[in-house]
């Protein structure tokens, strides 16, 4: 358990045996994932750190991800956090307590989940031993300009937030990361914003231990989000994000289908941005792919055989 001590404006101080939790929001494809593995290999190995991860469908291609680097976790699928699955967060988060003892709890939303119904949920469970310590916006400054638009998910992430992390800033103009920056603050103007690196990541020691005072319970029914449609928010899902899935099945008595390398590298580059936020699954290629693809080999699968292929997990953002 976490033996930090918080003292904040009404002076009170968070017991040692609270676990903090620290929940990452940012919309579809901002790059999440990435930057929470680059924080837990910044962190101190003796600091016991578990992943709760959400995601919209059911193909947990993050959660592999996380597996191949030997991270603890659990994951929610099919749902969001913020509506159908947010009931089931208390007993998950109390399960990763009573299972690993961890000193800190990250919670991943999906892209497409609202932060207040998540923040309450944990201030109500303060008396159960966690503490909401911060919640923290993943910004994708490549397409941030598209769809804030478009979402009204992706304002209120950047909306309410202790602090903002700007992604993928190293592939943009410093133009283009200006008006990224313009537009981010016409909705959050305080807000610390920070620059994650691309290989780096992000330093543990900025974004834990901010004791955040969001969404205190105090204010929940005093409209403290200014604002939050309620219909809006038990909606947005429908309004924003259409899930497509493609299954292939196997047959035992044949070898494993797979696709041409090329082919589906070519095919992902050909897809729409504007239409299709991300592509996420497992597949199996006819060889290896460059390093610099959406595609990680599978540690279970990494050699090309000719008659086998190598199990790929694809995680695509725009």
């Amino acid at each position: 358990m976490s033996s930090i001590q918080f003292t904040h404006k009404s002076h009170t101080v968070i017991a040692e045996s609270t676990t903090p939790v620290t929940v990452f929001t940012g919309f579809l494809g901002a790059g999440k994932t990435s930057i929470i593995l680059n924080l837990l290999k910044r962190a101190d190995p003796a600091y016991r750190i578990v992943l709760l991860k959400n995601e919209f469908g059911d193909a947990e291609t993050d959660s592999a991800l996380a597996r191949e680097s030997h991270i603890q976790i659990a994951e929610m699928t099919n749902g969001c956090l913020c509506c159908v699955l947010v009931g089931q967060m208390k007993r998950a988060l109390e399960e990763l307590k009573e299972k690993y003892h961890p000193d800190r709890i990250i919670i991943e939303t999906s892209g497409s989940a609202f932060p207040a119904p998540i923040a309450w949920q944990i201030r109500e469970m303060e008396p159960l031993g966690f503490h909401l310590d911060s919640i923290l916006t993943v910004i994708d400054c490549i397409n941030f300009c598209g769809y804030e638009d478009t979402s009204y998910t992706a304002r209120m992430q950047a909306q309410y937030t202790d602090i903002i992390i700007l992604n993928k800033w190293e592939q943009v103009t410093e133009r283009q990361l200006d008006i990224v920056v313009d537009h981010v603050n016409e909705l959050n103007t305080d807000t610390p914003k920070i620059k994650a690196d691309r290989d780096a990541g992000v330093d543990p020691s900025v974004v834990f231990g901010i004791d955040t005072t969001l969404f205190r319970l105090s204010e929940r029914d005093a409209d403290a989000t200014e604002g939050l449609d309620t219909d809006t928010a038990h909606t947005h899902h429908s309004q924003e994000v259409d899930l497509v899935e493609i299954r292939r099945g196997v047959r035992e008595t044949l070898p494993p289908p797979m696709l041409d390398t090329a082919s589906f590298i070519q095919f992902l580059k050909l897809l729409p941005a504007d239409e299709v936020y991300r592509v996420k699954g497992i597949v199996r290629l006819s060889g290896a792919v460059a390093d610099e693809t959406d595609l990680t080999a599978s540690q279970h699968s990494t050699t090309a055989d000719p008659i086998d292929g190598v199990l790929y997990i694809v995680n695509h953002a725009f």
